[in-house]
């Protein structure tokens, strides 16, 4: 009969406690939908004065102390991130999420043969990381040298693929993540077929990267690659198109004489040999056809201005080629190789 009086006695003193937690749990009046961005190294104190000067939690004090015995409970931390915090959600659910890392995640298409430049442009329209950073990290040699590219720049290793991606991630994240796919690609190359090629592989994928500009039939993607082989045998200039445009930036519209002038080590109407860096992100199936060209004689291509390309052996034929699809002049020339 004693327990009795005793048991209310609890009961009575833990209902005010509850009705505490309660009140400090619930969401603040007037608290909005807000995306919210922790980064690395914040603290939970930081975090829940932050929260608080947001109107996303009632009280400072009640999540900071939560975030804390979760720490020493169960061992998580607060993670970076961003994260969607809608309104109405209570102190411990958004300290829920935070300890879980279910951030905002973004999927982004890289497409085969997009540069640097493009990339950063399609990251940053994303909201996946800044533009300028990522160009920054991506052109910034010491930091290619922390992940081990064998490059002044990231230009070429950052393999074109779908990736899912948390938005307001650190730049250099994003270029180690994108980098990864590139190496492992890489790992399933022959060594003994590069040696065989005469190529590092720096210089396979510069060749793919020029093979990826050039091709927009797949199934020419050997052919195109047969002929930057021949003329590099042959100590010719490669006279390819698309290294003028990165050396001056120029990725859209026609290219004239004077930016075919422009005074580049990329631009390999003026340079012989293959260009310092590759010029974008060449695909698997690119990276293949330039290990692997097809066996032929052709040293020119033009485009038939459908995509497709028309491949000659001599200077002679190729003038043809260029005066019937460039030009409009035909003089008996005869196209045996389209079907």
């Amino acid at each position: 009969m004693k327990r009795r009086p005793a048991r209310i006695a609890i009961i009575a003193a833990l209902i005010p406690c509850g009705l505490a937690v309660l009140m400090l749990n619930s969401a603040p009046g007037l608290m909005q939908d807000e995306d919210f961005i922790i980064r690395e190294g914040e603290s939970a104190r930081r975090v829940a004065h932050r929260l608080k000067g947001n109107n996303l939690i009632t009280s400072e004090l009640f999540f900071s102390t939560a975030a804390r015995a979760a720490g020493r409970i169960a061992g998580t931390r607060i993670r970076k991130g961003k994260y969607r915090i809608a309104r109405g959600a209570s102190s411990l659910d958004i300290l829920y999420a935070i300890l879980r890392g279910d951030v905002v995640k973004s999927r982004i298409t890289i497409p085969e043969g997009f540069n640097l430049y493009q990339i950063a442009e399609r990251l940053e329209t994303k909201r996946v990381t800044g533009s300028g950073d990522f160009l920054y990290h991506t052109f910034n040699p010491s930091h290619m040298r922390a992940l081990g590219i064998d490059s002044p720049s990231a230009e070429g290793y950052l393999f074109p693929d779908t990736y899912i991606i948390p938005e307001a991630s650190d730049a250099r994240d994003v270029i180690a993540l994108m980098y990864r796919r590139t190496r492992d690609v890489l790992e399933k190359i022959d060594p003994a077929i590069l040696r065989e090629r005469g190529l590092s592989v720096h210089e396979l994928l510069t060749l793919a990267s020029l093979v990826e500009k050039e091709t927009a039939v797949p199934a020419e993607r050997t052919v195109v690659a047969s002929v930057f082989h021949n003329r590099l045998k042959r100590n010719m200039k490669l006279d390819c198109d698309p290294t003028v445009r990165y050396a001056t930036r120029k990725f859209t519209g026609r290219i004239g004489y004077r930016d075919l002038a422009h005074n580049s080590p990329f631009n390999t109407y003026l340079y012989r040999g293959l260009p310092p860096t590759p010029i974008c992100s060449p695909g698997l199936a690119t990276i293949e056809a330039a290990l692997q060209p097809a066996e032929s004689d052709y040293l020119y291509f033009v485009s038939r201005n459908d995509g497709s390309h028309y491949f000659s052996k001599t200077l002679k034929e190729h003038n043809r080629a260029v005066y019937y699809y460039q030009k409009g002049i035909g003089k008996g020339f005869r196209d045996e190789q389209k079907r």
